[in-house]
Formats: C-alpha cells, structure tokens, sequence
C-alpha cells in the first residue's frame, strides 16, 4: 500500500511538540509508544524534550520508515498495531502519542480485514481506523498512563462514536480536549477538523467518583498553533456532565443551563415523532419529476443524456392526482416551511412489490420532514399522501394533538433548536434521527403556541405565493418567543442569545 492508501497525514513539528510537552514529566524507566510512527515526526520531539531513545518504541504497518526511524536510535517494529492487538499487549506503555491514520469502512485496508477488526473492536463499534487506535491505545496504556494524540473531531459528536465515547468515559480521566486549526493540514490537502486529547487511564470500577469529579480542560476552535500553550478561550467543566447529553457527546462549549436543559426536560420523541423512511432500490426509473418544478428540467436533461425512456421521467399534476403516483420526498438541503413536491412515486403494483417499505411507518399522514442532510436544521410542511425516502428526509408525525405542526415547524427551524442539534449534538452535514428524538422539548402555553403558530402560517402561505418571500422579520419573532419560554424556566444567559443570534440565525 503506498501513503494515500494507508491514510498516513503528517503531524506539523511544532503541534508534536505540544502534544509531548503535555504529557509531563517521563522517568528514566517509563516506555513510551507512536503506534503509527510514520516519518518519526513525535519521535523527534521525544528526543527534543529530553527522553532518552531507549525508552521510545515504534511501531508502522509501513516498513519503508524502518531505516529512518531505526538511524534515530530507537526501537522499531514493522507490525500492524490494530491486528496484532492480543492480551499480552494490556498495560504495556506508560505514554503513547501520535496522529493515528483515518481510513474509513470504504478503505481498501478496513474492506481487506473487515472480519479481524470487527473481532477486536466490534464491541466499541469504532468505525474508522484512528477511532480503533484510540481504543487500542486504551488497552495498552497501563493504569495511570497517558495519552495525547491528534485526530479528526468527529468522534466528539456523532452518535455512531457513541460507544466509543462511553468508553472513554469508563476508562479515562480526560484531562484536555483541544480543537486545533482547521487549517492545520491544508498543504497537504486534507480537509478535516482536527482535535487534539490527552487522557490518563483510569479504567478501575472503584475510580468511578474519580473520573466523574475530574476537572477537565476545554479549548475550544483555536486559530494558530501559536495559541497551543496560551489559548484565548479555556473551560473547565467536570467529566460527568458528559454524561448528562445524549450519546455521551463530547461537547466543546455549552454553558450548564444547557446541560441542565438536556438533563432535566423531556425529550422531543415524546411529542413529534420521527421515522426512517423507504428504499426503492431504483431512483432513476421508480421516480419521476412533477411537471413545472425546478426538477423536470434537470430530469430532461439527463434522460437525453441517457437515452432510456425507464429513467428520469417527467408526470403532470393531473397524472399525480391518480393513484398511479404518490407524492415523495426525497430531497435534503436547508429550505425551511415550504417546499413545492417536486417528485413522484411509481405505484403500479409491479414496482411496489420491488421496494422495501417498512410496515411500522405511518406513511400518507400529515406532518414534518426534515432534511436529513443540511448545514442547519431545516423543518417543512408535509401534506397528507406523501412517502419519503431513507436518505435524505425523515418524515415526523405529531404524538401531542394540543400542539399543531405549524407550532413544531417554528421551534425546529428557530435558532436555539438550530444550536441545540448542530451546535451541541452533531455539527456535521449529517442530521441523524436519534439526534432529533433526544432534544429537550418544553411544552407551551397556549398564549406562546398560538402566537408562533400564527407567524409560521404566513410565512407558509407567502413562501406558496413566493418561494423566495424573505421570512426574517417572522424568523426573529419566532427565534425571540421560543428562547424566551426556555430561558424562563432553565434561566439561558444573555450571552447565548447573542451568540444564536450571531451563529445559529438564519438572518445572522
């Protein structure tokens, strides 16, 4: 395998040396491990800091770095460190370091030992290799060791790290998570949002009070590596309230009135209920365009292009109003209130005995979809009738008949439910349905319902007239009534609103 194929990306020396000033001091008889030692970037600044060779092992898949690394005066072995992970390696080093590679399922590594991997990390469900070496790197500290490595951020927030979070958490003291410049590895063109953390391992039952009590040390985005060792923002918030968010998320920076929010109220899945929709197995011939919507042009344009009258066909309205069709949803993006249905559904029993429609989803009912792909959370109105689609939209049915969906539609798209799920939950592309069932809801009053209720049906009714009416007006009265009932009952700070207004608006 060459570089690309193994996800190796090159730690910059000065961040190196701050992961190892972190680590403290090192004795003469500790050992300290790279298990991806690459080019040797962290054994450097071992070496710079004083630690003597004989106590640095190394190990890489890769075994062109041996000569390099070996011509350093340390120790170096040519060996997969997450496949040859086996009993013997528990509690071997008292400090590990490095930039782990991210190789994803799709890997041609991950795909080649897919079985091996899914034996020895299965039950921590790590998805992507740099999540594995955390694990692994877990195991083979012993008690009290420490660990400081550099990583993408994904795994702080989304819910499929969730097990790996919660591992951590009954392991490991965290003693700092740092996010570092996103631009950190532009000149070697990777694209990610960096972390960098520091645990100490503290994996014994009885340490529970321990981990939970532990002060830990937030820094949230910073802009240079200049701002490693003095950084303008540090929290410090104790471990167990990592546990008061859902799926243990690794949250960066939310004051305790949040936390106490996500704690304390009930869940949103109480009230509005969400669900995964269809697969049809064939978009391209199963899917048609509606007739005078942004679609059918494109759907002409490309069935010219493909020349086979099965695919990307165009109905009118009349042929949607017949029970050959249904109304689908299918697109995702951030259109909030109202969007035109722009495609179609084949419902010829032919073509319906092809797709997987799960029984449990009550298809046809009026409610919500929600993009299930979007920068920001983005709620429209679904009319009765419609089917949807697994990929980009999920379809939510109201539980609570004292509430109306036009209501809901006000508080998901306002700018505190914007905050809530991608400024604390998940801050991806990605929106993910458990994300949205594990929100804290607080039920109105009547006078709060009604009035938000109101605004949302102008901006539906103008967005039908208009799809580019301007909402902003509407928006901020809406984003005003729906912090003020939280802030009165969870006393939100005025600094939070500032900052929904700055960050999380859509007139910002």
């Amino acid at each position: 395998m060459n570089v690309k194929e193994l996800g190796v990306v090159l730690t910059p020396p000065i961040t190196a040396d701050y992961i190892v000033s972190k680590l403290g001091n090192i004795s003469d008889n500790q050992k300290v491990l790279d298990p991806c030692v690459g080019p040797g970037v962290f054994v450097k600044s071992l070496l710079k800091a004083g630690v003597d060779k004989t106590q640095i092992f190394c190990h890489d898949v890769n075994s062109n770095y041996k000569v390099n690394i070996k011509d350093l005066g340390v120790k170096f072995k040519f060996i997969d460190t997450l496949l040859s992970f086996n009993s013997e390696c528990y509690g071997e080093y008292d400090f590990i370091v490095g930039n782990p590679p991210y190789l994803n399922k799709a890997s041609s590594y991950v795909r080649k030992n897919r079985a091996k991997l899914k034996q020895i990390y299965g039950k921590i469900n790590a998805h992507e290799t740099y999540s594995m070496f955390i694990v692994n790197s877990i195991w083979r500290l012993k008690e009290g060791g420490k660990l400081g490595f550099i990583t993408s951020d994904s795994f702080l927030t989304l819910s499929t790290h969730s097990k790996l979070r919660s591992f951590i958490l009954k392991n490991c003291i965290i003693n700092e998570i740092l996010l570092a410049p996103i631009n950190l590895f532009d000149r070697q063109n990777v694209s990610t949002y960096p972390v960098i953390f520091f645990l100490t391992k503290c994996s014994k039952e009885e340490n529970e009070q321990v981990r939970d009590n532990n002060l830990m040390k937030i820094i949230p985005r910073i802009k240079s590596e200049k701002e490693y060792w003095n950084p303008p923002v540090i929290i410090e918030i104790k471990q167990k309230r990592y546990k008061a968010l859902p799926f243990n998320i690794f949250f960066v920076n939310a004051e305790e009135q949040i936390l106490d929010l996500f704690e304390n109220a009930p869940k949103l899945e109480l009230f509005l209920k969400g669900y995964i929709g269809m697969h049809t197995h064939n978009n391209k011939k199963f899917i048609a365009a509606i007739e005078n919507t942004e679609l059918s042009g494109i759907f002409r344009k490309k069935r010219k292009l493909e020349k086979k009258s099965e695919n990307f066909k165009v109905i009118t309205r009349l042929e949607l109003e017949k029970k050959r069709w249904k109304p689908y949803l299918k697109r995702g993006g951030g259109e909030q209130y109202h969007r035109p249905i722009m495609e179609a559904l084949d419902w010829e029993q032919d073509s319906i005995s092809i797709y997987d429609i799960p029984k449990s989803v009550p298809f046809g009912e009026e409610g919500i979809v929600i993009s299930g792909i979007s920068s920001r959370l983005a709620a429209r109105y679904m009319p009765e009738g419609c089917y949807w689609d697994s990929n980009k939209a999920m379809g939510f049915i109201v539980q609570d008949s004292s509430i109306s969906i036009d209501y809901f539609l006000g508080l998901l798209n306002s700018s505190l439910y914007n905050y809530l799920s991608k400024g604390i939950l998940n801050n991806t592309n990605s929106i993910q349905l458990t994300g949205i069932h594990s929100l804290p809801f607080i039920k109105p009053d009547r006078s709060t319902h009604d009035e938000v209720s109101s605004l949302v049906k102008k901006i539906i009714e103008n967005k039908k007239n208009n799809l580019s009416y301007d909402y902003t007006e509407e928006q901020k009265s809406i984003d005003i009534i729906i912090f003020e009932l939280y802030a009165k009952k969870y006393n939100l700070s005025k600094n939070l609103r500032k900052d929904l207004e700055e960050n999380y608006a859509i007139y910002k």
